[in-house]
């Protein structure tokens, strides 16, 4: 019976929850022999990014890139992590900051299905279209 990306993830997800501490290694350890034995190997890295994202959503912990054209605070940051919790309904957000001088100021925060763009070069481009018509 062949065992999907999914079914694994899932299935190391139960197996880990229910675990103790301690035993996080051990099950670890026999989850490695287990695609070792299948031959399946190969798959663990899609398997452990499946499982990542099961226990974030699990927990209700939501990722994405905050994307601006200068280095934002430390304050700024936490402000807009907050704002992406509330919004997003979630107890956690794990942002990975980047620099990107194109957006010109401003942010954008890219999450799963979503795109929050306050950045300086998309309201210019609304701008524009809004006069063009």
């Amino acid at each position: 019976m062949k065992v999907t990306i999914k079914q694994y993830a899932q299935g190391l997800y139960e197996v880990v929850s229910k675990a103790e501490d301690g035993d996080f290694k051990v099950v670890l350890k026999n989850f490695v022999k287990i695609l070792a034995m299948r031959n399946e190997l190969r798959k663990i890295d899609k398997i452990m990014e499946e499982f990542g994202n099961l226990w974030n959503k699990e927990r209700g912990i939501v990722e994405g890139e905050l994307v601006s054209a200068r280095k934002l605070s430390a304050e700024v940051v936490m402000l807009l992590h907050e704002q992406v919790v509330i919004l997003l309904k979630a107890k956690e957000a794990k942002l990975e900051q980047s620099v990107d001088k194109d957006i010109l100021g401003g942010f954008v925060v890219r999450l799963d299905d979503a795109v929050i763009d306050g950045s300086l070069k998309t309201q210019l481009v609304n701008l524009k279209n809004k006069l063009a018509i």
